[in-house]
């Protein structure tokens, strides 16, 4: 494209600007547009191609979701909505789920308003980048830089990782938000076999003939560990965000070993410590746990970590299965 890009002499938006009021103009776009934005793959017929939509969630102003469940009336629309949004791969994001799913089956805004969902609008940017080739090779580092870029999914992360983070100089990516709600099986490759805490690993699915094709996943090869590797390799990170939750039936603190799991992260670099946020599930007095005090974030085990742990509720997965099945108490 740099090479059969036009230069736009005769353009004025290109040889009377200079590149810092230029560079202005795509600013107060992207702020437009919103400076947050989740990046996932959208069904189209046969194919997925990758799609985004303003964020409109708050993390700081916690999970409801389960208080908001439990609080509806049984056997209720209301009730089946917010079973709904608690088993949501988007987690807390379950508002800008549901926005995107309105927004790509109807773009009457009264409709969408009358059901209480905030209208995921288009944004301005493949306007911008589709004008033509100079601009897009312009303006493409100027919006990577400004943007906070979320995922709900850690394999849509490392395919759109795996396309625009390996040229750091060109794509400065700074912000990333990651928000996910793993499989047990996830988790279960990081659980210790032993009842002291320690002892290998298994690993699921691996086969034992030279067949390639299905190797298996374990402690050292699995999707998460692979967008730990990605984010360790971008030198320009201000702003990193993950908030974590687990499907399991079982609470976070008897099956998860938060010091294996989260092992990788030491390896992540941001400039300000402080702004590396790990947000995990509140965890009980230590003699619920069902794990020896090292396998959990605190006092010794957060010391040189390059990030800072802020835990906060969770939706209680058995209850609400429980409860969504009709075994709800008075």
């Amino acid at each position: 494209m740099a090479v059969t890009a036009s230069p736009q002499d005769d353009s004025p938006f290109f040889s009377l600007l200079p590149p810092e009021i230029r560079e202005m103009i795509y600013q107060d776009i992207w702020a437009t547009s919103g400076s947050k934005q989740h990046i996932y793959k959208q069904n189209m017929g046969k194919d997925k191609k990758w799609s985004h939509v303003p964020c409109s969630a708050d993390y700081t102003a916690g999970d409801t979701r389960f208080e908001r469940f439990t609080q509806s009336a049984r056997g209720s629309e209301e009730e089946y909505q917010w079973v709904k949004r608690l088993k949501s791969e988007w987690c807390y994001h379950w508002c800008c789920e549901q926005s995107t799913s309105k927004w790509h089956t109807t773009q009457d805004p009264k409709e969408l308003q009358k059901e209480g969902v905030r209208q995921a609008a288009p944004s301005g940017f493949m306007s911008l980048l589709l004008v033509c080739k100079r601009m897009y090779r312009e303006a493409l580092p100027s919006l990577v830089a400004s943007t906070t870029f979320i995922f709900t999914d850690l394999f849509e992360a490392h395919e759109w990782l795996s396309l625009y983070g390996g040229n750091p100089e060109r794509l400065p990516i700074r912000s990333l938000e990651i928000c996910i709600l793993t499989t047990q099986l996830m988790t279960e490759l990081y659980f210790p076999t032993s009842e002291e805490g320690e002892g290998p690993n298994p690993t699921f699915g691996h086969s034992n003939n030279n067949d390639d094709s299905h190797p298996g996943i374990s402690m050292d090869s699995n999707p998460w560990q692979r967008v730990c590797d990605q984010l360790a390799l971008l030198p320009n990170l201000q702003n990193l965000y993950i908030w974590f939750h687990t499907r399991d039936l079982r609470e976070w603190h008897k099956r998860m070993s938060e010091t294996r799991f989260f092992a990788r992260l030491f390896n992540v670099t941001v400039k300000d410590r402080n702004k590396f946020i790990l947000a995990l599930p509140d965890l009980p007095l230590k003699p619920k746990r069902g794990l020896p005090s090292h396998h959990f974030f605190e006092n010794e085990t957060l010391e040189g970590a390059p990030f800072v742990v802020e835990r906060g509720p969770r939706p209680n997965n058995w209850r609400v299965h429980l409860m969504a099945s009709g075994l709800r108490g008075p």
